[in-house]
């Protein structure tokens, strides 16, 4: 029944706790994500084991097994009696008191069916499956056991996307009508708890067809109430496709990309930006509320022409708001806030023409090694953008243009490392006379900037152009 290495049985961990339990007499059954990925065929490094307890206290259970086996007892509710025990090893192991006090009642309450499987340790060649979870799990389909238990936790209407997202399922008809019926209650919810759900769901290689079902039955909008105004803006001369479809459409274009992008760019990818949260799913994110400033914006010319000024701006702005409601980490919010407000620097970099070596350079440094990050974006928002102004050649060129871009970054960075550096800003301040302050990097910076570009080779240049600038810069006060 289960794959070989997957056996509950095999599982020191799972082994322990069994022994601690039949000490105490405690009754216990292994639920939750072990036996649903064990079952569902997922290949993973068993980390997390969940437990129901009957007849007696999960936490007090849970206790014990931190005392004896030297884990970190973590209370996590004392009304609902649910507790973790963690190890150095990253093994978590988490109790909670049966519903009903029996393991048939704990499973009725439970969300989905693939996750209300049970394996008692007295019957180890058995799993108790009352809700049909293994069918669910062979045919992929993600199904809510009763409408009642969404509206127990409501977060549950949006875990379902997630699990959809992981096992590459269906979430069968029934499932997503409930879904529809009570997508307004998901703002009951603690913001943490949705967004540590929605980045779970993003983390999937093919979330495209997750992300668009959710916009069809009103989740995105429940966590995202920008995204309604998207809406009401329609096709122009640039975008092929309304701005809400325009908007689902990223995901789609920078998932399709990552598979030709460099090496170095996928490594960048696969990076945590914050705690769980790679700088992919983050970039996903970033997708979807890159335009959320444009229906504040929109304005349509008396010649018939659509604009959008300073959308880019207006989207960083509520951006921020938006991860303040979530309650994002700062690594986090700056990253997408960056990435909205920088969305179209890569374009406007060819706007004039082919920009100057300078001005690439600059883009580089400014942006950093959120370069990989950006660009999928500029690709993405690209890819989605086919309107009758921007096709055939046009759209060619600027394709070109962002690889081009794309390409100089790697060569920038290899270059940057090997950079000799002539000054410090202890020396440029010995040189000019001059107290710390900004004017310092600024200086630093465009002598950086200098040497990248072959202008300065030499430490008698570097503090030829380091005068000459300060001169520049403040030509009432003489350099020393």
């Amino acid at each position: 029944m289960f794959p070989k290495g997957l056996n509950p049985l095999e599982q020191e961990a799972n082994q322990k706790v069994i022994g601690i339990a039949k000490d105490t007499g405690a009754r216990i059954y292994l639920v939750g994500g072990f036996l649903r990925d064990a079952l569902g065929g997922i290949e993973r490094e068993p980390r997390d084991f969940d437990f129901a307890v009957c007849d007696t206290s999960a936490i007090g259970l849970a206790r014990q097994v931190a005392e004896k086996l030297n884990g970190h007892f973590v209370l996590l509710d004392l009304e609902n009696d649910t507790a973790r025990v963690v190890f150095q090893e990253n093994i978590n192991l988490d109790f909670a008191g049966c519903v009903g006090k029996d393991i048939e009642t704990d499973i009725k309450r439970r969300d989905f069916t693939i996750n209300a499987l049970a394996w008692d340790h007295n019957k180890p060649d058995e799993v108790i499956d009352l809700v049909g979870g293994m069918d669910d799990l062979k045919a992929h389909t993600i199904r809510c056991i009763s409408e009642q238990n969404f509206l127990d936790d409501p977060l549950r209407l949006l875990r379902a996307f997630r699990f959809a997202s992981r096992f590459g399922g269906t979430i069968e008809p029934e499932t997503l009508a409930m879904i529809k019926r009570h997508a307004d209650k998901l703002s009951q919810v603690a913001p943490e708890r949705i967004s540590y759900e929605f980045f779970l769901t993003l983390e999937a290689d093919n979330v495209f067809p997750i992300v668009k079902t959710m916009g069809e039955y009103g989740i995105l909008e429940v966590i995202f109430p920008e995204l309604k105004e998207t809406r009401k803006v329609t096709t122009n001369a640039f975008h092929h496709l309304g701005l809400w479809d325009h908007t689902l459409e990223l995901v789609a274009q920078a998932e399709a990309r990552v598979s030709s992008v460099p090496e170095w760019a996928r490594l960048s990818y696969k990076q945590e930006i914050a705690s769980g949260i790679t700088r992919l799913a983050a970039t996903k994110a970033a997708c979807l509320l890159h335009d959320i400033g444009k229906p504040g914006t929109w304005n349509i010319t008396e010649e018939g022409r659509h604009t959008f000024y300073g959308h880019d701006k207006v989207g960083a702005d509520l951006s921020e708001k938006i991860a303040e409601r979530l309650r994002w980490s700062r690594p986090l919010s700056r990253f997408i806030v960056k990435l909205v407000e920088w969305h179209l620097r890569p374009g406007q970099l060819f706007h004039q023409g082919e920009p100057t070596q300078k001005a690439v350079h600059r883009f580089y440094r400014n942006c950093g090694d959120d370069v990989p990050e950006l660009m999928l974006l500029a690709f993405a928002d690209l890819g989605a953008t086919r309107g009758p102004g921007i096709e055939g050649e046009n759209w060619n060129s600027l394709e070109n243009n962002l690889i081009e871009l794309f390409q100089g970054f790697s060569v920038f960075k290899e270059g940057q490392i090997s950079l000799q550096r002539f000054m410090d800003g202890n020396e440029v301040m010995k040189l000019l006379a001059i107290e710390p302050g900004q004017i310092v990097g600024e200086i630093l910076t465009s002598l950086e900037e200098a040497q990248g570009l072959g202008e300065v080779t030499s430490r008698a240049q570097a503090e030829a152009f380091v005068r000459d600038l300060y001169k520049k810069m403040h030509p009432e006060r003489p350099s020393a």
